[in-house]
């Protein structure tokens, strides 16, 4: 949870930088963020499976939940990469959460 906070955090302040941030403007909104929580709750209380399944919450968030409002590749490859560094085991460790700062 704390990871997609993060992302969707990012997700909204890139907005705020207009055509530097994205190349169209997308409307993200703290119900993507609500909604997501929600998915992840269910679809990691419904799993029997002891290891996270990243690749699927990567995939239902980047493509579905929030990728459903991205229409430009350069965006998707963006939300994509982010998705990547912020889903993964590292994360439940002590990965630094601002790598570039």
């Amino acid at each position: 949870l704390f990871g997609l906070c993060h992302f969707h955090s990012l997700m909204l302040e890139r907005k705020k930088f207009g055509a530097l941030g994205y190349n169209m403007k997308y409307p993200f909104s703290s119900g993507d963020l609500r909604d997501s929580a929600s998915v992840l709750y269910n679809y990691l209380e419904g799993s029997t499976s002891v290891k996270i399944p990243w690749e699927d919450l990567r995939y239902i968030f980047g493509d579905i939940m929030y990728g459903g409002h991205i229409v430009d590749n350069w965006d998707r490859r963006m939300c994509e990469r982010y998705l990547q560094y912020f889903m993964q085991d590292e994360l439940l460790d002590e990965m630094e959460m601002i790598p570039y700062a």
